[in-house]
């Protein structure tokens, strides 16, 4: 079977007619490329140079293998410049999954930023909760994904990208919206409150953090899937709740914003499938979500 240095050693010396030329091209000596043109010439059968007056002339067999040599070549830079798209522009798309809250916040901003690197990838954001955010991913349905909480650990990787901290949100008229302090849940009590849906983890950390001596005094009179649904409905003067600020600073202006206590923290994580590398532009998307969260002013 031939090998790649006797062809291309081949092609270097039928480019420049010239054993020592091809020999500085290559990188080696003329004694070398000759004993490499020897073992082709030997591996196929026939000759490819002879010499006439000193000079190095192709034979006609010579000639007619250096065009499929030719050939072969194209295809190689053809894949080399397929490798260079590849490795600046990624190949195929990405696919996002997010929880709704981040696919408003973060998931856009760090898909721009991706975009600025892999202008030519075909993105696809899905929104979702958490558990099929985990699920998708699991499964391979999605590259990479933005949860909120973490299911089925054992068939997943993720990291926690970002902490905050919830804040009491409510109509800029509210009666809460003057206090000078941070709002406690005995503020809350007769207060028509909009919260998450019941099974959302976050929904049980903030009723435990709202209970007065252990009972419940706030109104649950609305809920919803999602944060920023919530923030709307609080806009609209419908009642009070406790929020991510991430989501709360989209309504700047049209819902007050204050402290609250106890200390509730969101969570935000990227998911990741187990044991699977992941794809450059998974990889390129998990880079552009931690550099959107680390730049100045972003959070």
């Amino acid at each position: 079977m031939l090998n790649f240095r006797q062809v291309e050693a081949f092609r270097a010396v039928m480019l420049s007619l010239s054993m020592t030329q091809a020999a500085k091209e290559l990188h080696t000596s003329q004694p070398n490329i000759s004993r490499v043109i020897g073992s082709l010439e030997r591996r196929i059968g026939f000759k490819l140079f002879e010499r006439h007056a000193g000079k190095l002339v192709p034979t006609l067999e010579g000639q007619v293998f250096f065009r499929d040599v030719e050939q072969t070549f194209a295809g190689l830079r053809g894949l080399e410049d397929t490798a260079n798209v590849i490795r600046k522009r990624g190949a195929g798309r990405l696919r996002v999954a997010s929880v709704p809250s981040m696919a408003i916040v973060l998931a856009p901003e760090a898909i721009s930023r991706f975009a600025q690197a892999y202008p030519d990838v075909d993105v696809t954001l899905q929104v979702t909760d958490s558990v099929t955010v985990c699920q998708w991913v699991t499964t391979g349905y999605a590259d990479v994904g933005i949860a909120s909480e973490i299911f089925n650990s054992t068939s997943i990787e993720h990291e926690i990208v970002q902490k905050n901290i919830g804040v009491c949100i409510t109509h800029p008229s509210h009666r809460l919206a003057t206090i000078d302090r941070a709002v406690i849940p005995a503020d809350l009590a007769g207060e028509k409150f909009l919260s998450l849906r019941s099974s959302d983890v976050m929904r049980k950390k903030i009723d435990a953090a709202c209970l007065v001596d252990g009972m419940e005094k706030r109104i649950l009179a609305y809920e919803s899937h999602f944060s920023a649904a919530i923030c709307h409905m609080v806009s609209c003067g419908m009642g009070v709740s406790v929020a991510n600020p991430l989501i709360a600073r989209n309504y700047a202006g049209r819902i007050a914003v204050m402290p609250f206590a106890p200390s509730i923290e969101f969570q935000t994580y990227l998911v990741y499938p187990l044991n699977s590398p992941l794809n450059m532009l998974a990889r390129a998307f998990a880079d552009a979500v931690r550099a959107h969260i680390a730049e100045p002013g972003s959070y």
